[in-house]
């Protein structure tokens, strides 16, 4: 394989990588932004790219029997 193969390969890869990123960032915010798009936070998501949107960044709601379980630890 030549050096100029092997710069293509890793340029493919880098913008593969890259536009991987950016399309998961995208789908976050925009899952964001239509999840509180009325200035609340609801505690059931309105769709598929908000429910996305709150696994992706860690958010939750918890049930009363979540929260009681948590505060007996």
């Amino acid at each position: 394989m030549s050096d100029v193969t092997g710069t293509y390969i890793f340029a493919a890869i880098a913008l593969v990588t890259a536009g991987a990123v950016i399309g998961v960032f995208a789908v976050v915010a925009l899952g964001i932004r239509r999840d509180d798009r009325r200035g609340r936070f609801p505690a059931r998501a309105d769709g598929r790219m908000a429910r996305g949107a709150r696994r992706m960044t860690g958010v939750g709601t918890r049930g009363p029997e979540l929260a009681a379980h948590a505060s007996r630890r």
